[in-house]
């Protein structure tokens, strides 16, 4: 009887039978053996030096000589890269400054966080992008009032950048570099541009500063210096009129007039509101446009401010002429009264007049627009947007509304009819809360963990994520994260392209239930496509608050089990329609996975390579393959509803529990698997909170479904990610990633250089392989805390690291802005593709494997293949069965499309393309191909 009869792996034929147990060490990387057998020092030795000799030796083991290809001794080199680099950015979240239309409403300027886009307000589509220094965040922007062709950029650092916005040309623009926190500008009564600052000082002071752009000192000049934490600052009426507010504290500035020019004099009144400021708005009228105006001269000279001011309780206050009304406070001695307007329910996120003054605007955090008739007292909503309101601009000709909403996406509306005209969207990532967490009635909030994410494998510039259906916001300014739909975005032109619902969503109804608790949406965890991109399966699960469900457990406590067996799972299978460019549901399984107890979580998706077919594995430690299959009417032809009669089924399950001495009251903890690049091998890393073997890994015969091999003390600590890499199983943990050749039948431990800088908790890392380039790369998730003790860990900062997979030599290293979310690898260009917490997308390339990142070609596969099937005593493609039979050949799974000269510049203007070096290596593939 074989070895593989006994589900124990064959044993391969070596130089030497005592080499089995080595343990190797090279250029500073640990090899350890995991077994009970005694080592021979001569054996070892000589296992030593043949390694060193052929690196290859390990990839090429029970391969005859004739079958290797003469590509074998050339891939030697297709790792030594050393021209790694990280992309421009691509996407990101909206900031907090507020849209800005042109003079003749053809564009709107957005900023995000260290650029400005400019899109077409007729075709939604990105014009123009003036990019920042990588350290200057975007606080403002602002058009020239002396000449609209002009746009001025402010940074937190204090920099401003003056662009001629249309052709993307920066103008040499001086200005003193301060902490900065709002700007705005005005055409003076000279008519040049003045800019009003309002700086960050020492001593937690504000000031409020001016400068001209015709100065030749670029120092402002300081008008005030508070103690009041100042954030927004708005001018009027030639920069006479000056109003400052935040916090609770509204200060009003006047112009002194005076003949000297060079001499600024404002005189100063504060407002002190008993309620948080949240927004705020003002209107500006000339004094002859109102009769009975009274006051002194001088302020009467100034005209009728009307100020309007959203608070954190939702009401909105108007006080109608404010400087005469403070004036007239002043003498009689009398409080000001101010209109009151109440209907948000939360915080009044922002506030604008209208053009003529008839109409107040304002939004919330009830996706609904607001506009008050202040002559009627009638309210007219825009209702069921898709998120909380987060800013709203008026075009200068007042005819239409860009609205910000929550979801970073912009929506241009006609101020006449309220109906979109164009809608703006970017990569709709759940947003961080900034606030720290207290005792609110919610059931997750947003962090930065992974997210369910993949590239379209015939279209690798789509990038397909889960998102939020809509942003929701608790009344204590809490995000609730769920992402249950699929957004398709184009990472090469940067634009969005679709999305659709993946689970039950909640947009258009009341989310609040009676007790004050926030009905939330399932969350769609895992994601994976076929590799011709027909078939998706997605896992989605939803689960009730605790005290919802305590009247079916009495007795026990409210925690996490209650979830967990009160859960809602589904696995649903999608199929691609390419006539309405969607994903359509095909089947849907309820409790793909379940216990005595109910419905049990699915720890983890695979897709087997080259083939129409998923594998998934629950907490209940059972692994069950699905596949399709033809579904049988009676009466109808499968000739003409070749479409209707697919549906997917469970084609194998096998028990896991024995290998891993759980029981039926104790869950599988965690569990990562993946398929080998010939689709042969499934290898199942698993942990149990009992279990009484520590890192267990188990082989699978795919095709099969039998476990052929399991081994204990695989790895330690608490594992992130696995991923196969040829007959190399990679496991990561916190602090080190094993590397098994399944081939030889050895263990290399690579030390992660960061591991010892961080304390706990451990950072947690994601993991991807690039097959073409030979290497594997690992991102680092730091989540960080304000109130840790460790100072290292306070300095930790995510980051990417490239390792060689044969030598195990860091590559490249290169720090990220904020947390990774998702890492992907694009087997067309082999590059890496990274998502962070903050929505932004940069690819990790490398110069050198322009020429080698090519696709697949046969001899390779044959190389991979007939190393993995060999395990199970196949014979090169053979053992794969009927997998070829309902998967298509590598070359032909659209990969002619993508190879076209065409394909590379697209039907895009020339200034969206990406940048010259990834266009000339998308020319050498294309050209090579």
């Amino acid at each position: 009887m074989s070895d593989s009869e006994h589900g124990r792996l064959p044993k391969r034929s070596r130089a030497s039978e005592v080499a089995r147990g080595q343990m190797t060490s090279s250029d500073g990387v640990r090899i350890k053996r995991r077994r009970t057998s005694t080592i021979d020092d001569e054996a070892s030795a000589t296992l030593r030096s043949n390694m060193a000799e052929s690196p290859r030796t390990a990839l090429c083991a029970g391969t005859p000589a004739e079958d290797i290809p003469e590509a074998c001794e050339g891939e030697q080199t297709n790792t030594s890269f050393t021209n790694w680099f990280l992309s421009d950015v691509v996407a990101g979240k909206f900031g907090h400054a507020s849209p800005l239309f042109t003079s003749d409403d053809e564009y709107l300027f957005l900023g995000l966080e260290t650029s400005v886009q400019i899109y077409s307000v007729t075709t939604s589509r990105l014009f123009r992008t003036l990019k920042l220094k990588p350290c200057d965040n975007v606080i403002g922007y602002k058009l020239s009032p002396s000449n609209s062709d002009h746009l001025y950029v402010f940074s937190s650092t204090g920099s401003v950048s003056k662009w001629e916005w249309f052709s993307g040309q920066q103008l040499p623009y001086q200005a003193a570099c301060r902490p900065t926190i709002c700007v705005d500008v005005c055409s003076d009564i000279s008519e040049s541009d003045a800019l009003f600052f309002i700086h960050d000082c020492e001593d937690s002071k504000k000031e409020i500063a001016l400068r001209r752009s015709n100065d030749e000192d670029p120092r402002p000049t300081s008008l005030l210096t508070t103690n009041a934490q100042l954030t927004h600052l708005r001018v009027a009426y030639q920069g006479r009129i000056l109003v400052a507010f935040g916090g609770q504290n509204v200060l009003l500035g006047s112009l002194v007039p005076s003949q000297d020019s060079k001499t600024v004099q404002y005189t100063w009144s504060e407002l002190t509101l008993p309620t948080s400021i949240t927004s705020a708005d003002i209107r500006h009228r000339a004094a002859s446009q109102r009769a009975g105006t009274s006051g002194v001269k001088e302020r009467a000279a100034l005209g009728n401010l009307d100020l309007v001011l959203g608070e954190s309780g939702g009401s909105i206050m108007i006080y109608n002429d404010i400087l005469n009304s403070l004036q007239n406070e002043i003498g009689s001695g009398k409080g000001l009264t101010p209109r009151r307007l109440h209907w948000h329910r939360s915080c009044v996120n922002v506030v604008r007049w209208s053009k003529d003054g008839n109409y107040v605007i304002s939004g919330g955090n009830e996706s609904v627009m607001v506009l008050w008739q202040l002559d009627t007292s009638r309210k007219q909503f825009l209702p069921h947007l898709s998120s909380p309101i987060c800013n709203i601009a008026l075009s200068m000709s007042g005819s239409l509304y860009a609205v910000k909403l929550a979801d970073n996406s912009t929506v241009v509306l006609s101020a006449r009819d309220l109906q979109p005209l164009t809608t703006i969207t970017g990569l709709q990532l759940c947003s961080i809360p900034t606030k720290p967490h207290s005792q609110v009635s919610t059931k997750k909030l947003v962090l930065a963990g992974a997210i369910a994410a993949a590239l379209h494998p015939k279209h690798p510039d789509q990038l397909l994520l889960t998102v939020p259906a809509s942003c929701q916001v608790t009344q204590e300014g809490y995000t609730l994260a769920n992402a249950c739909t699929l957004q398709t975005y184009d990472i090469r032109t940067n634009s969005h392209i679709s999305r659709q619902a993946l689970a039950r969503t909640n947009t258009t109804t009341l989310r609040t239930s009676p007790d004050g608790s926030y009905i939330v949406a399932p969350d769609v965890s895992h994601l994976r496509i076929t590799r011709d991109g027909k078939w998706m399966a997605t896992i989605d699960s939803w689960s009730p608050y605790a005290r919802d469900v305590q009247a079916l457990h009495p007795g026990e406590a409210h925690d996490g089990r209650i979830f967990t067996d009160n859960q809602e799972t589904y696995l649903k299978f999608w199929r691609w329609n390419s006539l309405s460019t969607m994903w359509e549901l095909v089947t849907r399984i309820d409790a793909p996975h379940f216990s005595s107890k109910g419905a049990a979580r699915v720890l983890n998706l695979a897709v087997r390579t080259l083939a129409h077919e998923f594998a998934t594995i629950g907490a209940d430690g059972v692994l069950r393959f699905w596949c399709p299959s033809v579904r049988q009417r009676s009466g109808l032809k499968a000739a003409d509803t070749e479409q209707l009669l697919e549906t997917w089924k469970c084609r194998s399950a096998i028990d896991l529990k024995s290998y891993i001495d759980v029981d039926q009251s104790t869950r599988v903890g965690a569990a990562y698997m993946d398929y080998s690049q010939d689709g042969s091998v499934l290898a199942i890393c698993l942990k149990s909170t009992s279990s009484l073997n520590p890192g267990l890994t188990l082989l699978i015969d795919a095709q099969s479904c039998c476990i052929r091999y399991s081994r204990v003390g695989l790895h330690a600590g608490d594992f992130c990610g696995a991923a196969f890499l040829g007959p190399q199983l990679l496991i990561t943990s916190a602090r080190s990633v094993f590397i098994w050749d399944i081939v030889n039948d050895f263990v290399r431990n690579l030390g992660l250089s960061d591991a010892a800088e961080n304390t706990q908790p451990y950072p947690s890392r994601l993991l991807a392989v690039s097959v073409e380039t030979k290497t594997f790369a690992i991102a680092t998730q730091v989540h960080q805390h304000k109130n840790t003790a460790s100072k290292k860990r306070r300095r930790a900062q995510p980051h990417i690291q490239v390792y060689d997979i044969e030598t195990l030599n860091l590559l490249s290293e290169n720090m990220l802005d904020s947390s990774p979310v998702a890492l992907l690898s694009d087997r067309h260009s082999a590059d890496y593709v990274v998502v962070d917490a903050t929505a932004k997308v940069q690819r990790f390339s490398c110069l050198g494997s322009a020429i080698q990142a090519t696709h697949t070609n046969s001899p390779h596969i044959q190389l991979e293949t007939s190393g993995l099937a060999g395990l199970f005593g196949q014979q090169g493609h053979g053992g794969l069965g009927n997998m070829q039979q309902s998967a298509t050949a590598p070359n032909s799974l659209g990969i002619s499309s993508q190879t076209q000269l065409a394909s590379v510049f697209g039907d895009i203007p020339p200034f969206v393309l990406p940048s010259a070096n990834l266009l000339f290596r998308d020319v050498v593939q294309a050209l090579s191909a």
